[in-house]
């Protein structure tokens, strides 16, 4: 394990709240909100891919391992409470006399799917097979895809491991195991903790690249005892070479709707950053209730220069949204490597998630963010709601039918070695929430997406994608926000679109990324470049989804999350989960597709 080298301090700050009104711009209100007390968060030392790679070294690896009951039990937990606190709201809110007229599911014309373009180029990223085997043989779903482009390298994240390629697709680091990457035991270790849901980006300011994940550990019982985030910072701007590793607590982080629920679990946690500082989000889940969404403002240069990290955290963010509506998965920016943001701001997005179908997002924005690297107490803090098309919570996505080796060993007597047998057949993915994925800012626009329940003309309900394109600025009279544009997209018929995720250039020319499945589908990986009037598949699935999550919960794992990263001369850089031919672990065959597009040659 990497050693504790120094400790320094995380400041949870009181910040300024300004509620901004629709359709006015101007900042109305201002109050306190939050907490200003110390926290301790530890410097665990140094890593690289070598270092990951040897950690394990003398233990012996196991074929087809799975990390369960606990962490997956746990997940299906987190769900199961946030569908109950929205559940519980949308009854409250239908109860009422004034509740508001019922929405329509969104009617979207399907697109074509297009000739393979020879201009788009790709490569097989990090499948759940040889993420294993940089594991000992653990399975997991879903990957939860990260992607970040830089100086001619390519950084993938995804759960359990990451890869570092040439932008050929030359592996030239890993498959490196995260648990080993961020200082810890290996996964197949008792002792060790579980880590997921890792993020990266690289930063052209100041050359340095930033992977994120959430580290947490269970009771006896079963029950969240400990979270922390791992962040970890490369110490130049090759991310084959040393990183710095730093630990933030946030074991007791999240009291939304009540006090005493931790410790709490950092779900979730999402990655952004502007000239200033590195910010995440978290969605913070307690004992028995989620507990809102936590965001953290770090000094870039600080975590850059391994200095005393002086940062805000801001929480009980939910009191401040309208009406049953509460904070959730609230998305962070990062802008494209030649577009210099908004100085001293930045600007996060978070989708509604209380009813099943909504019309409205917010826009966070943290003001005067130079003060980090002063007093980060200075920092503010303002909102504004938008009115914005509807979208759905998405449905379960068909797939094509097809070899399904895991489920016929369940249909034989469910010997899956310690799990569980579930329902014996292939099955539908899970299509998620409406949760918002990545927001990009670009030419003073905040680009994002979110997947959604639509129907074409002659179809019944799927999945699609819609876009929103947020005009922001964040003058002294106060944040001003208006949706610019917004739009939906929907493949052939029959067919769903799962985790969508946008990427812009500086220029506004801009691609979004997900997996197409459905009846005449295989989970294949493609995107659609905005203006364009057809889908183009770039990493083509081989079979169907046969993964433990199927048979174990009765809910296939998909996503959580495509990803999309601009590299320096505009090239956009896309990553989203598929289904590939070859060799496989029992337990899951999950795997992940990288394309690159030049967006300006590259359009129908």
């Amino acid at each position: 394990m990497i050693s504790n080298n120094s400790r320094c301090a995380l400041w949870i700050a009181a910040l300024l709240l300004g509620s901004v009104a629709a359709d006015s711009g101007y900042a109305q209100t201002a109050r306190p909100i939050g907490r200003l007390s110390p926290a301790k968060a530890r410097v665990l030392g140094t890593t690289n891919f070598t270092k990951a790679a040897s950690a394990g070294t003398g233990l012996a690896p196991a074929p087809d391992l799975l990390d369960l009951p606990g962490d997956a039990a746990s997940e299906l937990r987190r769900r199961e409470m946030v569908d109950s606190l929205a559940a519980d709201r949308e009854n409250r809110l239908l109860a009422r006399a004034a509740a508001p007229a019922p929405l329509q599911i969104p009617i979207v014309p399907g697109l074509r799917i297009a000739e393979q373009n020879r201009r788009a180029l790709g490569f097989a990223g990090i499948s759940n097979f040889t993420q294993a085997n940089a594991n000992f043989g653990f399975s997991v779903e879903p990957p939860d895809q990260g992607l970040a482009v830089g100086n001619g390298f390519i950084l993938e994240s995804v759960n359990s491991a990451l890869a570092v390629y040439s932008e050929t697709g030359q592996l030239l680091s890993g498959v490196a195991p995260i648990n080993q990457f961020f200082g810890q035991l290996p996964e197949n270790d008792p002792n060790s903790i579980n880590v997921s849901d890792p993020r990266c980006l690289y930063d052209q300011g100041t050359n340095r690249w930033f992977v994120s994940a959430i580290g947490y550990t269970f009771d006896a019982l079963g029950h969240i005892a400990s979270s922390e985030l791992l962040i970890a910072v490369s110490a130049t701007g090759d991310p084959t070479g040393n990183f710095a590793v730093f630990a933030l607590d946030v074991s007791n982080d999240g009291s939304d709707f009540f006090s005493g629920d931790c410790p709490c679990i950092g779900d979730q946690p999402l990655l952004g950053a502007n000239a200033n500082g590195l910010y995440l989000s978290t969605n913070a889940f307690g004992q028995t209730s989620f507990q809102g969404a936590q965001l953290y403002a770090l000094s870039k240069s600080a975590l850059v220069n391994s200095q005393s990290v002086i940062g805000v955290h801001a929480d009980q963010l939910s009191n401040f949204l309208p009406g049953v509506e509460f904070s959730f998965s609230i998305q962070p920016s990062f802008a494209p490597p030649t577009d210099p943001g908004e100085a001293g701001t930045e600007y996060f997005v978070q989708a509604m998630r209380a009813l099943r179908l909504e019309q409205s997002v917010a826009v966070w924005a943290i003001g005067n963010t130079a003060a980090l690297d002063t007093d980060p107490s200075q920092l503010t803090l303002q909102l504004a709601v938008l009115p914005s098309q509807v979208y759905a919570r998405p449905v379960s996505a068909a797939q094509k039918a097809g070899s399904t080796p895991l489920a016929e060993r369940a249909a034989r007597g469910g010997k899956l070695g310690p799990f569980a047998p579930g329902a014996a057949n292939e099955q539908n993915l899970d299509g998620g929430d409406h949760r918002l994925q990545q927001v990009m800012f670009a030419g003073g626009k905040l680009w994002t997406s979110l997947d959604t329940a639509l129907t074409s003309p002659g179809t019944s309900v799927r999945d699609g994608a819609a876009w929103f394109v947020i005009d922001v600025k964040n003058p002294s009279s106060g944040l001003q926000a208006a949706i610019s544009s917004q739009g939906y997209v929907a493949g052939p018929e029959s067919s769903h679109l799962l985790y969508p995720a946008v990427g812009v250039t500086a220029t506004g020319s801009a691609v979004m990324v997900f997996t197409l499945t459905g009846e005449d589908f295989f989970p294949s990986a493609a995107y659609w470049a905005f203006g364009g009037e057809s889908i183009h598949v770039t990493g083509r699935g081989e079979l169907p989804e046969d993964g433990f999550s199927a048979y174990y919960f009765n809910r296939p794992r998909w996503g959580d999350y495509s990803a999309a990263a601009v590299s320096f001369d505009g090239t956009i850089w896309m990553a989203t989960e598929m289904i590939p031919g070859g060799p496989r672990k029992t337990i899951a065959n999950w795997g992940t597709f990288i394309t690159r597009v030049h967006t300006d040659k590259d359009k129908d």
